[in-house]
This record gives structure tokens, sequence and C-alpha cells, in this order.
């Protein structure tokens, strides 16, 4: 889908069609300097307007994306190749959502200060309070599978916390990154406080290293490596969203005809190229068969076309090296004693980079896809017998971004999931929270660490602050050290975390009388 000249640019194209999409000059070193030098004047100012004022550009970003949501949803799909419904939803629907979100959140969250309890014995007199103040530049570094929501969103939470950013996109999507950009200058973001770069590793290691204060990266496992290993060349803080193996674990108890449908679309959902994407299927033995029937008969429906098509179920892959891979995936399996019962073919006769959704069974541990994150539309299928050897399977992966359970008893999947080791855990369902705001987004393990969405997210872009407030005097602690000052830490101690009543109660009447001479 994308390629570069000699003239250093990037090129891209539909993946649908391969037609080619339009051309982005790739950034210089002294370019990227340069627009986080910027950047850092730009917030030197914005870091004093109010959160309210902020979020005024925040709602005016929400107005022109609402009014123009259809053809930023069309650009994604171009770009990237998803259906133009799962453009609409699940890219510019959960950022309308992060919009209101700040709006009804952020003023108290960032706003003020925020009082923290000081114990009154030892501290009486005294007051302390945290001040939320931004960081200064972030750097946002975005995939292409989610090209729009997901840099965007991070882009406006470092912004209404006061922050400038510098966007660097995945190479594979540069016009969806410009056109973030342009939406956020004319909803009246200062042009120098919102910063593109576009290129691809080099370039963000030149931006990590220009100057920012965090970096934000969602991307692959060795991706993310590299990332954390630049930064730590300056000790810049970062938050890693990377790899998932998304296993779905289906008890005997759930109804196939009101789950299939569901796990269906988990799987190959964005032709399976999302991080949370099932990509492993645990079904148990009593109920598998069903379950796997109902599955393979929904997915050998699905449609693959054009992303713009109304009819498109499941739209192309990024590019050839990606389609090329699934087919090595496919052929390991086989290989090795899988068992392929539907699609697993690239289909270069739709004029693009497609491939059919493909469902495998007889899994082992030597396979590629028992091991890798897949990425794709595959699904291995295994049968397990006990809840018990199936958490243990869910478990075995270096990798714990999302997992889910599917169960016609919602609290039985409730407490099996206080034993499944990943950041999200979804109970008869898969992938939607990545549209809600409040749910925060991560993983564990090698899936990275630090969360996206909620006050989680909002906060890691501010400094914390503490304030402490006292009268000017002498304290117990202070020198010169006395018997008496020795008492009442003794005495004070007793009152608050002596076992009994009576010692309480004696500790409280010493101190009493100790301050009664004290002002005599």
């Amino acid at each position: 889908m994308v390629g570069t000249s000699a003239l250093r640019t990037i090129v891209s194209r539909n993946p649908a069609t391969r037609q080619v999409l339009g051309e982005v000059s790739i950034s210089g070193k002294e370019d990227i300097r340069r627009t986080t030098a910027k950047a850092r004047v730009a917030f030197e100012t914005w870091k004093n307007v109010p959160v309210r004022k902020r979020l005024e550009n925040v709602e005016q970003f929400r107005k022109l994306l609402m009014n123009e949501r259809e053809a930023i949803a069309a650009q994604i799909t171009r770009e990237c190749g998803k259906p133009f419904g799962e453009a609409l939803i699940s890219d510019v629907f959960g950022i309308l959502e992060t919009c209101t979100w700040l709006k009804r959140k952020a003023p108290k969250l960032l706003g003020g200060k925020h009082k923290t309890e000081l114990n009154p014995i030892f501290f009486a007199g005294k007051r302390s309070y945290n001040l939320h103040e931004p960081l200064g530049v972030v750097a946002v570094i975005s995939p292409w599978n989610y090209p729009f929501s997901i840099p965007a969103a991070s882009m406006l939470m470092a912004l209404v916390a006061g922050n400038a950013v510098v966007l660097k996109p995945s190479p594979r999507c540069p016009l969806v990154a410009a056109s973030i950009v342009s939406l956020l200058v004319r909803a009246g973001f200062p042009p120098d406080l919102v910063g593109l770069v576009q290129g691809d590793k080099e370039e963000a290691e030149e931006l990590i290293l220009s100057g920012v204060n965090r970096v934000i990266f969602t991307g692959s496992v060795q991706g993310g490596k590299a990332i954390m290993e630049i930064a730590a060349r300056k000790l810049i803080p970062v938050t890693l969203e990377l790899g998932g193996k998304h296993p779905a674990i289906v008890l005997d108890d759930s109804d196939p005809t009101k789950i299939a449908g569901a796990l269906t679309w988990c799987a190959f959902t964005n032709a399976g190229q999302a991080c949370a994407s099932i990509d492993r299927l645990y079904l148990q033995r009593a109920i598998a068969k069903p379950v796997l029937t109902q599955i393979l008969e929904a997915t050998k429906k699905l449609r693959l076309g054009d992303g713009m098509s109304p009819l498109t179920d499941v739209g192309p892959i990024i590019d050839e090296s990606q389609m090329k891979r699934f087919e090595l995936v496919v052929n390991d399996a086989l290989a090795k004693g899988a068992k392929l019962l539907c699609g697993g073919k690239s289909r270069t006769d739709l004029g693009g980079y497609f491939f059919e959704p493909a469902i495998i069974t007889g899994v082992n541990a030597s396979m590629m896809l028992a091991n890798e994150e897949i990425f794709g539309p595959i699904l291995p299928v295994t049968v397990f017998d006990t809840v018990e050897e199936a958490v243990a399977m869910a478990n075995a992966s270096d990798l714990g971004l999302a997992a889910s359970i599917w169960t016609g008893q919602p609290s039985r999947g409730e407490e099996i999931a206080k034993s499944v080791e990943a950041g999200i855990v979804w109970i008869n369902d898969g992938l939607y929270s990545h549209v809600c705001p409040d749910a925060p987004w991560g993983g564990i393990k090698y899936s990275g660490f630090g969360r996206a969405h909620s006050a989680i997210e909002l906060l890691d872009f501010v400094n914390v602050k503490n304030v402490g407030v006292s009268r000017q005097g002498t304290r117990e602690w202070h020198f010169p050290y006395s018997r008496q000052s020795l008492d009442y830490l003794l005495d004070g101690m007793e009152l608050l975390h002596g076992e009994t009543i009576q010692s309480k109660a004696g500790a409280l009447s010493r101190i009493v009388r100790s301050r009664v001479r004290m002002f005599q």
C-alpha cells in the first residue's frame, strides 16, 4: 500500500484497488526538530489557558467532526480498507464520545486545587493540595488499523490537559493523520501547538529525541521495545499499547444461536486487523460442535470487497506484505497437521489485497498461529474440557491485552475473569469498549503498560505537583530534640495506632496536658 521514492515521499494507496490516493513528504531531521521547537513555544502560552477555554476548541472539533463524519469515514476506508460502517463506528463515533466525555469530566479532573488529607495530630494547622500541571510536548506515534480514533483520542486528552502534541502516524495512513491535524487547527487550536511528522522508524526516533516530554505509542511488541529503548536515553516516560492474542473462552452453558454472530464479528471485524480481535477460540467440548457449525456458516457468508460498498462485510488487508504473511501462517499450520475449515486464501482476483477469513482446527503449540499475534482474518479453534484448562491455555501467552468469556451466566463469567491475565476482559462480547472513553484500555505482560481512555490516561498528561502550606513555627520533630518532643511523638502514635481504647485515651490526655503547658 505504501511506497517511498528517491525524493523521500510516502505514497498512499487504496488497499482495495491499489490506486494511488496521494503522496506526502517524509519529514527531515531539521523539520522534526523545528516542529517540536514550535510546539514548545506554543505550549508556553497554551498551558496558561483555562481548561474550560481549551474545551471550547474541543467542542468546535466535535461539531466539525460530526458535520464531516461521512467524508472522514470515507477517507479512513479508502486509506486503510475497513468497511465504511466500521470506520464510522470504530473511528469517528469513539472520538465524538471522547469530546463529550472531556467536556463532562476534564474540568474536575484537571482544574483547581485537589485537596489531600493530613493527619490532624501531627500536622495540625497545615494544608496540602495537588496541582495538575501539563507536561510540555507529547509525541503520539500511532498505527494504521484505527488511524483516526487511536491518535485523535490521545491528542485531544493531551491538549485539554494543557500540552502541545506532535503526531507521527504510520506510513500506511499519512492522509488520515493530516486530516486530524487539519481538523484540530480548524477547531481553533493554535497551529504550532499541533505538529505533524511523516515517516517511519527513523523519523519516530528523531521525534522522541527532539525534546518531547512523553511518548504515546501504539503498535507491535517489537516496535514498543524499540520506542522504550530510545525514550530511555533521555528518561522520557512512555505509554505502550502493544500486541494482543485475545483468547475467547466459550462455556458449555452458552446458547450457540446467541453468540455465533458476535464471535464471528469479534474475530473478523476490520479483517481481523485489531490488537483485540479474537486470536484464539476455546470451545468447551459439550458445546464445541454446534458453536463451530454456526460460526463456520456465518464466516462462509462474509462478503469480501471494497469497504465503500454497503454490501461489504470484510474489506482488504492493509498491504501485500501482510497478505503474504497470512498465507505463510496458514501453510505453516497445515503442514503441521491443522485442518482448514474455510477460507485461508488470497483473492488477488478482487483487485486489491484480499484474504478469505479462515477457520482452522487441530492447532498445536508448534504452529506460528498458536504463538504469534495473527493480526488478520484467521481464527484458530481449540476444544477444552475444564474451565481450569481453558484459563491455563489463555494465560500461557506472553501477551495480555484482552480476553473474553462467553457464558449463559454472566456472574460466572465475572468470577472466571478474575483468573484471566489480561488488561481487559469482556463477558459475552468484545472490542466495543474501544469507543467508550470511560473504560480504560491497555494490557499487561508484553502487551505493554499504561492505559488509553478514562481519567487514567488524562492524568498521564499532567505532572502532579503537591503543595504543602504551614504557619511558621517549630514542630515536634525539629531541632533541638527534647524529652517533651519525644513524649509527644510517642503519645501521638499511640493515639492514632494504639490497640486499646484505654491506651488511646491515656495518650490523648497526655497530649492535651502537653499542649496546655506549652501555651501557659
